[in-house]
């Protein structure tokens, strides 16, 4: 008896952590689907750096520590500034 009441609450508490967790997998989702529009002020840094001959993974990281971006789409976004200047 105590061994099922026991095995009950264990999956019990496992079923909510897995909802919990594909809750948070649905909100970070949503998230990430959402495009970075841009920000002019990185934009300014960027062009600066690339005025003082920062390497471009120097600047990919000023992105991914700025906006939170992977690396792909923080190499894009800086590939994309430099190249409207």
């Amino acid at each position: 008896m105590l061994y099922t009441i026991s095995s009950l609450l264990i999956i019990l508490s496992l079923v909510i952590y897995i909802v919990s967790l594909q809750s948070k997998i649905k909100k970070l989702e949503s998230q990430q689907a959402l495009p970075f529009k841009g920000d002019k002020a990185l934009e300014k840094q960027i062009v600066e750096m690339n005025n003082n001959d920062s390497s471009q993974v120097e600047m990919v990281k000023l992105v991914r520590n700025e906006t939170g971006l992977g690396l792909v789409p923080a190499k894009k976004y800086v590939d994309k500034v430099l190249n409207h200047i």
